[in-house]
């Protein structure tokens, strides 16, 4: 083989390097931007979900503090009937009753002393 024919083939090989070298750039920088898809995908599903999960834990709260109103307006609601009838069954004297009572004590006490 002739020098020529070295360089022919040197170069020919070096090119033919060269070219799968790039193919190889070209595969692996379409598997990175692949990749880089894929993984923007997964964390813009697990940002909605996210959301999503927020948002049903909020409308869950809401739901729970409406119901613990409820539950204490009802609470308040039977203790007022309670108490009402409890005072409505009681034989409770009254300021003037107690007037009345303190005023006999005092006639009484004043017949005591006079006699």
């Amino acid at each position: 083989m002739s020098t020529k024919e070295n360089f022919v083939k040197s170069f020919a090989l070096a090119e033919s390097s060269s070219e799968k070298m790039w193919d190889i750039w070209l595969v692996t920088l379409g598997s990175l931007s692949w990749s880089q898809e894929q993984i923007e995908n997964m964390v813009k599903k697990y940002v909605d979900q996210r959301k999503i999960a927020r948002d049903e834990n909020n409308k869950l709260v809401e739901e729970l503090m409406s119901q613990a109103k409820k539950n204490q307006q009802q609470m308040q609601k039977m203790i007022q009937e309670a108490v009402t009838n409890a005072f409505e069954n009681m034989d409770i004297p009254t300021f003037n009753y107690i007037d009345d009572l303190t005023k006999k004590v005092e006639e009484l006490t004043k017949k005591v002393n006079n006699l």
